[in-house]
């Protein structure tokens, strides 16, 4: 699956059809873009664009004389034929990387006007502090950590995008005495968490 599409919103106010036509567009205009830092956090994706870059080649080879808006009206139109089950997988897995995002831009800080010599010179990245705090995980990242390796084993042909689908359906289908156990050790890492900052914030005041 190839998540790096720099257009994609994960705002779900936005319709597959512009979602497609947005595709199309950026598709056009790619060459003018304005260069972008390479450090920023990648954008978080839509539902949609979650299942059009998991099925984009399955389509591709399906629809070989297809052009690249044929494509994504394909991919719409299967998309908003999901049943409705199916549907809130994506938008679960929309959810996550939505919260991915936020936790990662957190972090980012965006280069000055002056880091740049005459465009030849790279963007400046703020160096990550070694001794920082690793930031907590939620109650689904720490069982998509402990099981992906399993579920990568027992599905050797499935995409990322089908992993990470599989790994969220097997999390929604967790009894309530299961789902507890991640609940807890995500609290207890969310305590880990602000124990160390608060030390951490303390001893470079």
């Amino acid at each position: 699956m190839s998540s790096d599409e720099e257009s994609i919103s994960g705002e779900e106010a936005t319709s597959e059809e512009e979602e497609v036509e947005q595709q199309v567009v950026t598709k056009k205009k790619r060459k003018s873009k304005k260069k972008k830092d390479p450090n920023k956090p990648k954008r978080n994706m839509s539902a949609f664009f979650l299942y059009s870059n998991a099925n984009r080649e399955r389509v591709k080879t399906e629809n070989p004389d297809a052009k690249f808006g044929d494509i994504a009206k394909i991919l719409s139109q299967e998309f908003k034929g999901l049943p409705e089950n199916e549907k809130e997988q994506w938008k679960d897995l929309a959810a996550k990387d939505k919260e991915r995002y936020q936790r990662e831009m957190e972090d980012y800080v965006p280069p000055s006007d002056d880091s740049e010599d005459d465009g030849k010179r790279k963007k400046k990245k703020k160096k990550k502090d070694p001794n920082a705090p690793k930031r907590n995980q939620t109650a689904f990242f720490i069982y998509s950590n402990m099981h992906r390796a399993t579920v990568k084993e027992t599905n050797p042909e499935a995409g990322f995008g089908d992993i990470a689908k599989i790994i969220s359906k097997h999390f929604k289908a967790l009894s309530e005495k299961e789902r507890e156990k991640y609940d807890k050790l995500a609290l207890e890492d969310k305590e880990r968490y602000q124990r160390e900052m608060a030390a951490y914030k303390g001893g470079s005041a």
